[in-house]
């Protein structure tokens, strides 16, 4: 897999793009009915989250998983590119411990959490073998991992796809290596998690539909979103606001609501024990 390398790394480069629309990011994405709720359930379930558990959410955004987690009896902590993101997460839970840092230099001591989770996150990473293994470096016992599968068929996919066109050709390039579907074809995330010394022990796909109210929210959602920033600065807000409201067009539904087909990979790893 080819490795790219951003100017100022992956938080340098993706902080300011997903810290753009962060009031909204948080408000739909990772509102009450945002698109990780099933999986963050699914995770808490099967990594046994609960009290006095010491989790750590890498690419934590405004820290709806840290939430639930915390709610659970958690210890949380939560890194993230965005400053306006981590912001928010540190109001949603005060007694969190939320930092800016980058996926590949977790600024904690081997072990210092059980789990270690990533919803949608590790792909954005420029070294993602790195990023993985900085995730077992801290990590006692699991390293949960959640990224797109069946992206042919996701919604999420169809709504992007038409508004490729708007985007900088250079930047398409670095999203195909480093991006939402990054590591979702065929044995890449198996790949980079051998490299990253990371053994599978639970690796299931999750039905789970994003779904919005009204096209205002999904409008607000996918222009809130990091990617589409650089969409905004070649050719404008009020262009690409535009074209997602015609992409999202055929996922309206009598009665207004929007609902994007979506399936996810969620794989949980154990940490290979150092060679003596």
């Amino acid at each position: 897999m080819q490795r790219i390398q951003h100017q100022g790394g992956t938080a340098g480069w993706w902080g300011p793009l997903f810290g753009a629309h962060a009031r909204a990011w948080a408000q739909t994405w990772e509102g009450p009915a945002g698109w990780g709720t099933p999986a963050y359930h699914y995770v808490l379930d099967r990594a046994r989250i609960g009290l006095g558990t010491r989790v750590l959410d890498c690419g934590c955004g405004a820290g709806r998983f840290t939430r639930l987690a915390a709610d659970a009896g958690a210890v949380v902590a939560g890194i993230d590119a965005a400053e306006g993101l981590i912001a928010i997460a540190a109001q949603r839970t005060p007694q969190g411990d939320f930092r800016v840092a980058e996926l590949e230099g977790l600024p904690w001591p081997d072990d210092s959490f059980d789990v270690v989770t990533g919803f949608s996150a590790f792909q954005f990473a420029d070294d993602k073998v790195r990023a993985l293994g900085e995730a077992g470096r801290v990590s006692r016992d699991v390293v949960a991992i959640v990224i797109p599968a069946r992206v042919p068929d996701s919604g999420i996919a169809a709504v992007f796809t038409p508004l490729l066109p708007l985007f900088p050709p250079d930047a398409l390039t670095s999203m195909k290596d480093s991006g939402m579907f990054a590591l979702s074809a065929p044995g890449q995330l198996d790949e980079v998690l051998t490299a990253a010394d990371l053994t599978i022990r639970d690796d299931v796909e999750l039905n789970s539909p994003v779904t919005f109210d009204d096209l205002y929210t999904a409008q607000r959602a996918f222009i809130g979103a990091g990617p589409m920033q650089l969409a905004i600065q070649r050719s404008g807000e009020r262009t690409v606001a535009d074209a997602v409201r015609e992409a999202l067009a055929p996922f309206i539904a009598a009665d207004g609501h929007i609902t994007l087909p979506a399936w996810w990979r969620v794989v949980l790893t154990r940490p290979e024990a150092p060679q003596s």
